[in-house]
């Protein structure tokens, strides 16, 4: 009981704690009273128990922070359970023999001990020894050493406890990490042993580390140093050196550097007996010798003479170790009467003690390095292994290519860094607004057309002006193009921005990001969001856009932050992407980007190289020329921790000082030209221009939310139509207004003030023209007054209250719908930190790039000098890999996690780049300063025809856009999610599933069925057993089956149902016994001819006894009940028992059914087998046998656990997933829900899924129950009956899940309605299908009846109307054996077979399928264009507007000029 009370030990509180522990010491106590030696097997199992329960204590109290609070009750716990494990250990040596002399060793996952009687003779030098869970070996002295204990007490118990780990750290911080008890007993009483004039020896074992920090030494190297730093002089110093040969080492010890013979403290030479076992020799410096000179760097110089020829490895460590011991009376760890002895190493401390407690060691493996006496002499092996020399100069070779290019880009960038004044602006323009215009990093996102960009306010617009930089090119990939466009006049708030192009040039297309205009007299800015094509070949092919002003909402979106944020930190932030992407805006250089790279690889190679052990002892098979191992991988990741801060400071050393301005640009001769006038327009072209304008605008913006859209406006040149036409649209877009809920947006109410202008201006305009000189004159009236009505209109929505204002006419509403923003004032915009270093301290930030290159380089070529070929080769891969992790997983990670941080917090300063706001400023400033007045800049050529926006053409609506880019979302996650919940299915269904199930079970069925089907006698079957089965079972071993490959577990066991009253008749659905009747003769043979251990295999025993369940057969459905035999679990045992049973006829005439029961395991494939053998007996005077053969996986695979476990949390999170989506859809739905067939494909799915997760926890109930009791009694039969039946039902309701999956998945897919084009058919054609389905049914069940009758008597597949059935079935597919048939009947049976093929085959499935055929071809003319084939266009659309790919023409490209013509 308090074991299995204990076994929770992470859930022990610290009162339950202390209750187990005064429990355990008092069950201990009375362990030795209750359970004398003469009842030893009791004795054994209740010190077992007890000595686990120890051990889970032991583990609670180490795996959990203590909180005992003022009572301090940790070492009240501690001591009375470790005062318990010396009664523990006598009870398991009482209860395992009742020998003068034996051993008894029991381990456990964190404690094992050994224990022993020993006397005079056998005590006095004898050797014990744990292998787990620390190694452990003890030794005592000779005999006179070991006089006044042995004198005294003749006969001794010797208890060895070795601990997992120290029981005392919480009591005393030191850093004990290996720890034994060692004890003598007599009499049930501790013999205290104390001052020995020998020594005991403790050898305390742990683990290798292959990465302990170490030298490597190899060539021709003979003096060298070692620097130690001593922190302790309370523990000895080990000096360890494994050499590949025999080799002669000279060590001193001192206090200055290269110490020699007279300067030096301690000296010594190692070998100093000879070579020593596996190459390894030790200098153990004591405490006390440390103690003299006290704490500090101590100087340990080594000459190496070798004393064989050829080349020699040296690995040199230097260790700390010390031996304490348990001081119960201090509560610490003690070190008196303890030394570390002359035969520690690097991973066994030898402690030799005069007395015997609780011991303990430290080992700290000290860091060191090596001053090599000559360099020149380790340089001069570079021929031996020049890998590091060879990849350091390759790295600068192609540093020096890089930096030639990287210089020639920077040149090229510092022309871009500029403003530009735009060439046609007005020459009386005085209102300068700053546009900044992002090209997108799409491939082909580049431009070569002419862009014209015009600005919307509220109190007008501009003219349309031509963004073109007079020198360089302009809108390149990636680039930011700055211009100065002036106005006559103040445009006010601007709400919206109109951009097209001419479509001239190679490269026409151009995929713009943002603009950001700068209103400089007002101090407000405006960020239009576009992430759109001009193209014609991509996206919706239009050239002509309107893009309204972000919102704050907009801004500080999540989509928008972190999409925006990720390319812009991706491109710029990422330091080795960022060398060839970077802005030439900012004032971190390519040249200083690819120099970063190069400090940063130099690093990487010094940091990986330092990282880098050979690991001890190991030698992995040769798996071809390139192999990457899980050391290297490790190291990798070390290295890229490690690197990440010198990462994070190379990357930002050049943005802490402020980068130079930027050089004033050259006037351009084309600027000062004369101004151009402009041509003369008559008065009605200019109002025809401007309503076709006009209505181009609201007709493309997205803030005109119109309800008469689809009325196209089309190409009319009547003035009165396009009136008539600008005025529905306002009138629609008014109307759509007063339906919207909530405070109308600043950019409505300038869009309305501008609307307010326009028609103001084309009233007044149309107002001045002679109307009379008109053919319609009360066209052009009715037009006025349609202006005058909608402007009226415009004024009363305007005169409506608003939330909150800053004064007329300047709505604010909430913050988060505004959309101008305050400009920051250029002085705040300074590089952080730039006060600090000023622009001359840059030398000191090339200083410290060039000497981390240096350095680390230099130290790498070391390095690497000390390896061997080898050993640099596989330093090469991991080199690779951790340059690779740095480029594709660290970078990337950081500006991903940077990103998505920022995005979540809204803050979008925070990422934000201050060092190019601050050069667009400077470059401002220096245009401003230059004293360029605007009036000198007014080259406008008024001809030119791309001034002309282009004519307005039909685009989709943003409304049915959005709908349709919400749906493919919405399908593309559905799909997303499909195939992970499909992927985590296979994982599932296939982690427990192994090709070594075909295998096993294929070699059991050979093995056990072999001659099965012969049995037809009771006595048969007994020779079966005798030949077969018990062979097969035991072979040459006990327990083991199948010649010793698997394990049988429990016994084998025969089980016999007897038939009541009359003989069965043939072909029962059950069997004729009722539940707990014993028929007609309770005992039939004789008990008294048996032992007693016999006499059970003739009582009757029904199904609640049992604990069994119903099992079919070939003819019946039998119980549960019955007699049994057991046959054991040995070979001799069961001969016994079989002859017992044949010899009394316990199988007779009586026997119904006889069931051989038994499971084995395979350790080698890790697989669980349940057998069961039937025979039954139906009237016939033999028995018919059937075989169950059912693989079972109980224990799990420990190479696929993390995958298994991931994929079923997966799945769980999943499954909730679903249960959220349809619980949510039947709320809305209500019953409506159940009539979609698709709702109910997912409910199945849910349900199911939720019986498989009920069935699976099922399966580990059983599993954990089977366990316990195969471990409580291993001798005893366990019925797997219902973990096969569940693991049946589990199985069955996985693999449907999956076809569920992946019809779903199928039908998820269809995209395109050829996709879908097989299930429109069978909804055609239902009824048809139906008819000839049931014709053909009825066909099938008639054969099926006729051959049963007239065959069943004779032929095996006709022996039941199912077996006929699917006989019949078979004929259809061609599967058809008709010789058996025609052998019986040659006749009827020919005729049968003739008959069956016309009317099923040639009639009936030809019909089917020509009706099939019919529906699809009308099906296939009549398929049309639907939502699926819109949908899988706009996937279409998408992927190429990503990539930039673009679209083919149908037919080649006619001229331009054609139409003109």
């Amino acid at each position: 009981m308090l074991e299995n009370l204990t076994n929770f030990h992470a859930l022990l509180s610290d009162d339950a704690q202390a209750s187990a522990s005064q429990a355990l010491l008092s069950l201990s106590s009375q362990l030795l009273r209750d359970h004398p030696a003469s009842n030893a097997s009791c004795l054994d199992l209740a010190s077992q128990a007890l000595f686990h329960a120890l051990s889970n204590l032991l583990q609670a109290s180490g795996s959990q922070t203590p909180s005992f609070g003022p009572q301090q009750q940790e070492p009240k716990v501690l001591e009375t359970a470790l005062e318990a494990l010396p009664l523990i250990q006598t009870g398991l040596l009482l209860g395992s023999s009742t020998m003068e002399e034996s051993t008894v060793t029991v381990v456990s996952s964190v404690l094992s001990t050994t224990l022993s009687r020993c006397d005079k003779a056998s005590l006095p030098h004898a050797s014990f020894h744990l292998l787990q869970p620390r190694g452990l070996n003890v030794t005592f002295p000779s005999s006179s050493a070991l006089e006044p204990v042995l004198s005294q007490h003749p006969q001794v118990q010797v208890q060895v406890a070795s601990f997992a780990f120290n029981p005392f750290r919480h009591l005393d911080g030191k850093p004990i990490n290996r720890t034994a008890s060692i004890a003598l007993m007599a009499s049930e009483e501790s013999i205290g042993v104390h001052n020995l004039a020998e020594e005991i020896e403790i050898g305390l074992s742990a683990e290798a580390s292959p990465e302990a920090p170490h030298t490597h030494l190899t060539g021709n190297v003979r003096n060298f140093d070692i620097v130690v730093n001593i922190t302790s002089v309370e523990d000895a110093l080990l000096v360890s050196v494994e050499s590949s040969t025999v080799v002669q080492i000279t060590l001193h010890l001192g206090l200055q550097p290269e110490p020699n013979k007279n300067s030096s403290l301690l000296n010594t030479t190692l070998p100093s007996s000879g070579w020593q076992e596996e190459g390894i020799y030790t200098w153990v410096i004591p405490p006390e010798e440390l103690q003299h000179h006290g704490l500090g760097t101590y100087y340990i110089s080594a000459e190496v003479a070798p004393l064989s020829q050829g080349p020699w490895n040296l690995s040199i460590h230097t260790i700390i170790s010390g031996c304490y011991y348990w001081s119960s009376q201090h509560q610490a760890w003690r070190s008196d009467g303890c030394r570390v002895g002359s035969q520690s190493t690097l991973h066994s401390t030898q402690c030799l003690c005069n007395h015997l407690t609780f011991f303990g060691c430290v080992a700290l493996v000290l860091p060191h390095l090596i001053d090599l006496h000559n360099t020149a002499k380790l340089l001069s092996t570079v021929g031996q292994n020049p890998s590091g020399l060879a990849l350091l100069s390759s790295l600068l070779l192609g540093y020096g290519a890089a930096l030639v290019w990287a210089q020639w880009r920077q040149r090229t960038d510092v022309k871009k860094v500029k403003v530009t004044i735009l060439a046609d602006n007005e020459a009386t323009a005085c209102f300068p607004y700053l546009v900044q215009v992002f090209t997108g990093y799409r491939r082909g996102a580049g431009t070569s057309a002419k862009v014209i960009l015009t600005l919307y306010g509220a109190e007008g617009r501009s003219e349309p002006h031509l963004l073109q930089h007079p020198q360089g090119p302009s809108f390149e990939r990636g680039g930011r193009d700055a211009f100065l466009l002036a106005t006559q006049k103040s445009l006010g708030n601007l709400h919206a921005i109109r951009l097209w192009h001419d479509s001239t040039g190679p490269i026409p297309s151009w995929f713009v990001r943002r603009l950001v205009v700068c209103d400089l007299p007002a101090k407000k800015k405006w960020h239009f969001l576009c992430d759109s094509w001009l193209a014609a070949d991509l996206d919706d092919g239009h050239v002509d856009k309107v893009f309204a002003a972000a919102s704050e909402r907009d801004l500080l979106s999540f989509r928008y932050q972190f999409w925006s944020g990720l390319v812009d930190k991706l491109t710029q932030e990422h330091l080795w992407l960022s060398v060839v992407t970077c802005s030439p805006w900012s004032p971190f250089t390519r040249v200083q980007r690819l120099s970063c790279c190069l400090a940063l690889l130099c690093c990487t190679f010094l940091i990986n190289i330092m990282f880098w052990r050979k690991e001890a002892g190991s030698r992995s098979p040769e798996a071809g020329p390139f192999m990457v191992t899980w050391h290297e991988l490790l190291v990798s990741v070390e290295t890229a921790i490690f690197l990440m801060p010198v990462s994070l400071l190379i990357s930002h050393i050049f943005q802490l000082v402020q980068p130079p301005a930027p050089k004033p640009p050259a006037a351009s001769p084309e600027l000062l030209q004369t101004v151009m006038p402009p041509k003369q327009v008559m008065p009605l072209t200019r109002v025809k221009q401007e309503l076709e304008e006009t209505l181009g605008f609201l007709y493309k913006n997205s803030l005109c939310q119109c309800r008469a859209m689809d009325k196209f406006p089309g190409t009319s040149e009547q003035v009165p139509e396009l009136v008539a036409a600008l005025c529905d649209l306002i009138e629609s877009h008014l109307q759509h207004q007063k339906d919207l809920e909530g405070p109308p947006q600043e950019r409505r109410f300038n869009l309305h003030s501008y609307l307010s202008h326009v028609l103001d201006d084309l009233g007044t305009q149309l107002g001045s023209l002679d109307l009379c000189s008109f053919p319609n004159p009360y066209d052009h009236l009715h037009a006025v007054d349609q202006l005058r009505r909608v402007q009226q209109h415009l004024e009363q929505q305007q005169a409506q209250p608003w939330p909150s204002t800053e004064g007329p006419g300047s709505p604010t509403g909430p913050r988060s719908e505004l959309s101008s923003f305050p400009l920051e004032d250029p002085e705040k915009e300074r590089p952080p930190f730039s006060h600090c270093l000023p622009g001359r301290f840059s030398f000191a930030c090339w200083l410290t790039v060039g000497s981390i290159s240096l350095v680390s380089a230099f130290f790498t070529v070391l390095y690497s000098l000390e390896m061997s070929r080898d050993e640099a080769g596989h330093w090469a891969v991991n080199i690779l890999l951790s340059v690779l992790q740095n480029i594709f997983v660290m970078q990337p990670l950081k500006v991903l996690a940077l990103t998505f941080l920022f995005s979540l917090l809204h803050k979008r300063e925070l990422w934000k780049d201050k060092g190019q706001e601050q050069q667009l400023w400077w470059a401002l400033g220096l245009v401003t300063a230059r004293g360029l007045q605007l009036e000198a800049y007014g080259q406008r050529d008024w001809a030119d025809p791309a001034y002309r926006p282009p004519a307005l053409q039909p685009m989709v609506q943003p409304k049915e856009r959005a709908l349709k880019d919400k749906k493919l979302y919405s399908l593309i996650r559905e799909i997303a999610v499909q195939l992970v919940f499909l992927a985590v299915l296979m994982v599932l269904s296939y982690t427990e599933r192994s090709p070594n199930e075909f295998y096993f079970n294929n070699a059991l069925q050979r093995t056990f069925t072999s001659h099965l089907e012969d049995i037809l006698t009771p006595e048969e079957l007994y020779g079966w057993i005798r030949v077969i089965l018990l062979p097969g079972l035991h072979g040459n071993s006990e327990g083991l089956a199948m010649d010793g490959n698997s394990f049988l577990v429990g016994s084998v066991r025969l089980r016999q149902i007897r038939a009541t009253g009359a003989p069965p008749k043939p072909g029962p659905a059950f069997l004729p016994l009722q539940e707990g009747k014993q028929g007609p003769t309770a005992s039939w043979g004789p008990p008294a001819a048996g032992g007693r251990g016999q006499a059970s295999a003739w009582v009757f025993q029904n199904e609640s006894t049992l604990q069994e369940y119903p099992i079919w057969g070939k003819f019946a459905l039998y119980p549960g009940s019955g007699y049994l035999a057991n046959l054991g679990r040995n070979k001799s045992y069961a001969w016994r028992t079989l002859r017992y049973l044949e010899r009394n006829n316990w199988l007779d005439k009586s026997t119904r059914v006889v069931f051989i029961e038994f499971v084995v395991y395979n350790a080698n494939v890790n697989l669980f087998c349940a057998v069961t053998l039937i025979l039954e007996a139906n009237g016939i005077g033999a028995l018919f046998s059937k075989s169950e053969l059912q693989i079972l996986r109980l224990y799990p695979d420990l190479q696929l656990v993390l995958q298994f476990i991931c994929a079923q949390i997966t799945f769980l999170l999943l499954i909730l997933y679903y249960i959220f989506v349809q619980g949510r859809q039947l709320k809305q739905q209500k019953w409506k829900y159940f009539s979609s067939k698709r709702n109910l494909l997912d409910a199945s799915t849910i349900l199911i899924s939720v019986a498989a997760i009920g069935l699976y926890a099922k399966r580990r109930v059983l599993t954990e129950g089977i366990l316990k009791q195969h471990r409580q009694d291993r001798n005893k039969f366990i019925s797997f009956y219902e973990m096969v039946e569940v693991d049946s039902a589990l199985t069955y309701l996985i693999a449907f899940l999956v076809a569920l999956t992946t019809i779903k998945l199928w039908n998820l897919l269809r995209l395109n309605p050829r996709m879908h084009l097989i299930t429109q058919t069978l909804q055609k054609a239902w009824d048809e299908v139906l008819g000839f389905l049931l014709t053909l049914l009825v066909l099938l069940v008639g054969y099926a009846i006729v051959c049963n009758l007239m065959f069943g008597w004779s032929v095996d597949d006709y022996k039941t109307f199912f077996h006929s059935a699917v006989t019949i079935v078979g004929l259809l597919i061609g599967i058809f054996n008709y010789e058996e048939v025609i052998a019986v009947d040659p006749v009827f049976g020919a005729v049968l077979i003739v008959t069956s093929v016309i009317s099923m085959v040639f009639v009936i499935i030809n019909l089917f399928v020509s009706a099939l055929l019919t529906t699809f071809s009308r099906e296939m003319k009549a398929a049309k264009a639907s939502k699926e084939e819109s949908m899988l266009q706009l996937i279409q659309l998408k992927i190429s507007t990503l990539f930039g790919i673009k679209k083919q023409p149908p037919f080649p490209a006619a001229s331009r000029k054609e139409p003109q013509d």
